[in-house]
């Protein structure tokens, strides 16, 4: 992995967790993600997923609005 982002599918098979458990933590802000837009595809840091394997809250949900 040359990126430090990873979508949703990517953060599930780095941390061992289903893609199902990723989204709904991103959804129930647990998780620390970045979304383009509100039905847009999400990406999360390394660093986050990281985190919130070991059990710490997420410092923020992020969204970039766009036109």
């Amino acid at each position: 992995m040359d990126s430090p982002w990873m979508t949703v599918g990517q953060t599930a098979s780095y941390t061992g967790r289903h893609y199902k458990t990723v989204l709904a933590a991103l959804q129930d802000e647990v998780l620390e993600g970045h979304q383009r837009a509100r039905r847009g595809h999400w990406r999360v840091h390394r660093d986050a997923a990281d985190s919130w394997v070991r059990g710490k809250k997420s410092r923020r949900r992020v969204r970039v609005a766009t036109r």
